[in-house]
């Protein structure tokens, strides 16, 4: 029987860097899989039998959210520091426990915005006759200016000046999550800016991110000056170079992995101190690697690896390219809709393009759910367009291959 010096221990250790949900990286996981004490949890089936993350949903979706993957119980292979333990041990707890059924699974739609919304009218369509599916959030950084929908009204958070390309935007993220985390239905959530606009009606949307368990999460693999070439050594031991990750800051995650970023400290301290903008320290941009870097690190199995936000990068500037009122046409959205390969290229001499299928269900499906960057003046043209042409011709197709995928 536990004494209550003994209960306190226990609880000591929990919270000890209850903000430090971090795997203990590859470093930790080869040394203790290489042990002969290593030994598996018993992994209960996400989803019903002959059903996986890559295969069609059932008929009636359970949207609760799935069990994990297998978390390996760790080995007496060496004396790990306090905050290691900890660390593994809430990383462990969490992944492994199977989310509790919720009456209404919510998905979360955090906007992070300077100021104003030009977009609410094509957003308050979209979610016209969902309540009860969804909640809004936004931060704005500079003003909280009136919202012009009711939709919108009282959901700013209390916000904090986000300067671009430093660590403030990456707070500015995690306090959008923390905030959408209060509300237990809440099981997906999906990063927006201001610029965005839902390439889809929001039933598509809606069951696209819930009908599996995998993140949508920006995360390759780039050796070029771009990528690898913002690494420092300072992120050793729990960062290492072949660690590091590049992805676009759009993210659209599950609640597990939500947990988990809201939660660490380790990883993002480490973010934090070593990664900034500027000559001097190799112009990395934090909203660039921390988040696809520590989920690759943490549960890389449960990772798309694609944003289902588009951005077009053909112009290589350093931003994307904006999209003007010249712009808006059936013909143009209707390309970015029909793209189902996501594409990432490096950054060095080399220039190495790899080019992926977007699988969702185990069939070729669109990469994409939203679409960035649009001037505000467009919001006239897109919404007629969008309600009008785009939704509604998305939904009659989605009829006609019900037969063979719902969808």
């Amino acid at each position: 029987m536990l004494t209550s010096a003994g209960i306190m221990s226990l609880l000591f250790l929990f919270f000890l860097s209850w903000a430090t949900i971090a795997n203990l990286g590859d470093r930790v996981y080869n040394d203790y899989l290489k042990g002969d004490l290593c030994q598996m949890l018993p992994s209960p089936s996400p989803h019903p039998k002959g059903y996986s993350s890559h295969s069609a949903p059932p008929s009636k979706q359970n949207t609760s959210f799935p069990n994990h993957v297998p978390i390996p119980i760790l080995p007496p292979i060496r004396n790990y520091t306090d905050a290691e333990l900890s660390t593994f041990v809430l990383a462990k707890d969490i992944l492994s426990r199977a989310k509790d059924p919720v009456g209404n699974a919510k998905v979360a739609f955090m906007f992070l915005t300077g100021g104003p919304l030009p977009f609410e009218k094509i957003w308050e369509e979209f979610f016209k006759g969902h309540e009860g599916k969804y909640l809004i959030y936004v931060h704005s950084s500079r003003e909280q200016p009136a919202r012009n929908t009711s939709m919108f009204q009282g959901r700013d958070i209390r916000p904090q000046k986000v300067f671009w390309g430093r660590i403030e935007m990456v707070d500015a993220e995690r306090r959008l999550l923390a905030n959408a985390l209060l509300d237990l239905d809440n099981q997906y959530f999906a990063l927006l800016s201001d610029s965005c606009i839902p390439l889809y009606p929001f039933d598509y949307v809606y069951e696209y991110l819930l009908g599996g368990n995998m993140s949508y999460v920006d995360c390759f693999e780039d050796p070029g000056p771009h990528g690898q070439g913002r690494y420092m050594d300072q992120m050793m031991p729990e960062v290492r170079r072949s660690d590091w990750r590049k992805g676009a800051q759009w993210f659209a995650v599950t609640r597990y992995h939500a947990l988990m970023i809201v939660a660490d400290h380790l990883y993002y301290s480490k973010f934090k101190l070593n990664c900034k903008p500027g000559p001097e320290n190799r112009n990395c941009y934090p909203d660039e690697h921390y988040i696809s870097t520590f989920l690759h690190i943490m549960n890389p199995a449960n990772l798309a690896n694609w944003t289902v936000t588009y951005v077009d990068w053909s112009e290589r500037r350093w931003h994307p390219k904006t999209y003007t009122k010249n712009d808006i046409t059936f013909e143009r959205l209707q390309l970015i809709q029909n793209i189902k390969e996501h594409v990432h290229e490096t950054s060095d001499s080399l220039g190495i393009r790899t080019v992926k299928p977007c699988l969702w269900g185990g069939q070729q499906r669109p990469c994409f759910l939203f679409a960035r960057k649009f001037l505000p003046d467009t919001a006239g043209d897109l919404l007629q367009l969008l309600s009008n042409v785009t939704w509604p011709l998305s939904r009659h197709q989605q009829e006609r291959s019900s037969a063979t995928f719902r969808f």
